[in-house]
């Protein structure tokens, strides 16, 4: 299992570094969005959180690019029935790196696919969970592109289960290199 895990890095680093070279658009972004995490197991509730993030690739040939994304955030959520008077607005915490993948013709609008599967962290109520994301977007202009993302946080200690519907905007610093 490590062997393969460091295989898959030492290719994504080679990958990276070839792509480099080339004189293609890359993708460094600054994300923003805003989510709706649900609790559904533990304290059945609602709330809402603001994430920033920072999102990369690089081209490895003229329709793919394949790099990283990091993202951080927090927000609340109150439970729908009070367990408690005093405890019922929870924090929520959350840090998420995955895998970023460009997908078509940097000068038309290409698609975006991120995932990072559970590869961060999240605090939801205090209990530590293990995000699994799924991104999913597309280029509106040259510079600005919008993705979906979900969520599921799996609880450490079996208590807590949330989904975590969001939505981003970014804009792409990325220049391409004049020949």
């Amino acid at each position: 299992m490590r062997k393969s895990i460091i295989l898959v890095i030492a290719l994504m680093v080679s990958a990276m570094t070839f792509a480099q070279e080339r004189d293609y658009n890359t993708l460094k972004g600054l994300s923003f969005g805003v989510g709706l995490p649900f609790e559904c197991r533990d304290l059945p509730g609602a709330g809402t959180t603001l994430n920033i993030g920072y999102d990369c690739a690089y081209p490895i040939n003229d329709h793919f690019a394949m790099g990283f994304y990091l993202t951080g955030g927090g927000g609340f959520w109150g439970e729908y029935k009070q367990y408690s008077t005093v405890d019922h607005f929870h924090p929520v915490l959350r840090l998420t790196a995955g895998l970023m993948m460009q997908i078509g013709d940097p000068q038309n609008q290409p698609w975006l696919i991120g995932i990072a599967p559970c590869t961060g962290f999240g605090l939801y109520d205090m209990d530590m969970t293990l995000p699994v994301e799924v991104r999913f977007g597309k280029f509106i202009t040259e510079r600005w592109y919008i993705m979906g993302e979900l969520t599921y946080h799996a609880s450490l200690a079996n208590e807590t289960a949330s989904f975590e519907p969001a939505v981003r905007v970014g804009y792409n610093f990325g220049r391409k290199i004049k020949k």
